[in-house]
């Protein structure tokens, strides 16, 4: 990039937003992160640089129209975050080196809340924490979801396909209606949102039917589509600066329930078992899966902490015949799945009936549960159930940050997250190679596998040490190709590994990605926004090693 044309850019947008709003290196001005770096990109070590260049912090939607125009006015590449809390896929680094990051976190008005619908209209800057807290200074009856870390953007987390714990955990179908700025800095809402004094932003998605026109140029035929909300949901077709959320109402009654099964294969039907509970809605949010591993490093129980310790260094995991004594010690299985039942007072016993007979199938299988009875006509409220180790009743929480050091301070991790059925079955089986490449590569594996109605999220979450990132590396390429070869990938990934990943989706060609990259270029032809996200990349460019045509 043309460090004279970088500097300009600089120069005009720091008439706009401010000089203390710009960062004209990447080493200040982002929220802070897990070491207490302010710096932009990565927190943690990666064998490829995405270092970015600077980055603007706008204020308003206005200023981010002006800054997008500015960027397409000098050709500079913007890549966008919210709050820059993407841990374990990246971070706020960009995927091209240079980049300048469009940072919103200033964008922090929660625009509404409405309690008798359930929904809220934030900006991007709007972390969980803002939400939650807004919530329960207005007194209000409505649970968020969180995702188990509670620091990131609403919006960003949902533009990711980010997850969270309550019933409305899949935060890309509570998403409703959007407010965007185009690569060409134009601005539109989505759905009903589209509609000049509509009371139905945040209610219903659409859709309305439409004609494009640029999709005649591209295919020269005549083709319908539909525009709802999740068309612009891939960050590379434009900035959302707007986005309703769906939130549940407080619960009557509650509780959040903990089931062990003692055998590694148990895995199968413990995913079988609570799918199908989803499917008939006796459980109505997504069930988190640990492993003995993630079970132990997370314990509060000294001794066993004592144990685990010893191994917890570079080039090294715990050994499975230690974690097998740690596990019949203290009784636990080899796998935990963490969920809840939310229901009306008459209701919940008959669920923890229901729950409990369905896992009994399962030899050894215990189950405990902590309950909330309710009062009828009555609100459970957080502050009854107080903060809980998985986020259930929509309490944010920095918690999980603290096994970043557990292998070294300071630490990194990294998310491998491939998607499959629902059975358990195709889970098992990935699982079992994946934990021998992870123990071959002297890592431990960290299971928090999340299982949703019809698909389950099989997250591997690795800890490393700066030492061991080309290890890492490794390994990541090794489960990716694996689970790629069973017909497995993954829902997203780290800057890294999008291209290896984006390419997995090869269907009569590769048509998607011809297709993706056609809208692409037709909406930001000079290649302004967040180039190679998600493996989509600009004309004339097709990976990160490609060269730009300028």
């Amino acid at each position: 990039m043309d460090s004279q044309r970088l500097q300009e850019f600089f120069d005009s947008v720091a008439l706009i937003i401010g000089e203390p709003n710009v960062s004209r290196h990447s080493s200040s001005g982002g929220l802070e992160g897990p070491s207490g770096s302010t710096a932009y990109g990565d927190p943690f070590a990666s064998p490829m640089s995405h270092e970015p260049s600077g980055a603007v912090r706008p204020k308003s939607v206005d200023e981010v129209r002006e800054i997008v125009r500015l960027a397409n006015q000098y050709v500079i590449p913007l890549w966008t975050v919210s709050r820059g809390k993407n841990l374990g896929y990246g971070g706020s680094a960009p995927v091209v080196k240079g980049t300048v990051v469009l940072d919103l976190h200033r964008m922090n008005t929660i625009v509404e809340i409405n309690e008798e619908y359930g929904y809220a209209i934030v900006e991007p800057g709007v972390s969980f924490f803002d939400l939650y807290e807004e919530i329960q200074r207005r007194g209000l009856k409505l649970w968020p979801s969180v995702p188990a870390i509670g620091w990131g953007s609403v919006l960003g987390n949902t533009t990711e396909r980010g997850f969270g714990y309550t019933p409305l955990g899949d935060h890309a179908q509570a998403q409703c209606g959007m407010e965007v700025v185009l690569p060409n800095g134009e601005l539109l809402r989505t759905g009903m949102g589209a509609m000049e004094g509509s009371q139905l932003f945040a209610l219903y998605k659409g859709p309305i039917w439409v004609q494009f026109s640029y999709l005649k140029s591209i295919y020269h035929s005549s083709l319908g589509s539909r525009i709802d909300s999740d068309i612009i949901l891939v960050p590379l077709l434009g900035i959302v600066t707007k986005i309703g959320i769906q939130m549940i109402p407080a619960p009557e009654a509650y509780a959040t329930v903990e089931v062990d099964v003692p055998q590694e294969s148990d895995l199968v039907a413990l995913v079988s078992i609570l799918s199908d509970l989803m499917r008939r809605s006796v459980i109505l949010n997504s069930p988190s899966i640990a492993n003995i591993f993630r079970i132990a490093l997370t314990s509060r129980v000294a001794s066993v902490q004592g144990k685990v310790q010893g191994y917890m260094k570079p080039h090294s995991y715990v050994p499975y015949d230690v974690l097998e004594e740690i596990r019949v010690e203290q009784k636990w299985g080899f796998w935990r799945a963490y969920f809840s039942l939310y229901s009306q007072v008459e209701l919940l016993p008959g669920l923890l009936q229901t729950t409990r007979r369905a896992f009994n199938a399962i030899p050894g299988a215990t189950m405990k549960w902590r309950e909330f009875p309710g009062t009828p006509g009555e609100s459970i409220t957080t502050a009854t159930i107080k903060e809980e180790e998985i986020p259930h009743s929509g309490i944010p929480t920095l918690a999980p940050l603290a096994i970043l050091n557990s292998r070294q301070k300071p630490g990194s991790h990294i998310d491998y997250s491939p998607l499959f059925p629902p059975s358990g079955r195709e889970l098992y089986e990935w699982y079992l190679k994946a934990k021998q490449r992870t123990v071959d590569a002297k890592f431990d594996f960290f299971a928090d596998f999340h299982v949703f109605p019809r698909h389950v999220i099989g997250i591997e979450l690795i800890i490393y040490t700066d030492e061991e990132a080309e290890s890492v590396d490794q390994l990541m390429r090794h489960v990716i190709h694996d689970a790629a070869e069973m017909g497995y990938t993954a829902y997203r990934t780290h800057l890294d590994y999008m291209d290896e990943v984006a390419s997995h989706f090869n269907f009569n060609g590769g048509a998607l990605k011809q297709f993706t990259t056609k809208l692409k270029e037709f909406l930001d032809p000079r290649g302004i926004l967040s180039p190679g996200k998600s493996g989509i990349w600009p004309s004339g460019r097709s990976s990160v090693n490609s060269k730009p045509r300028m």
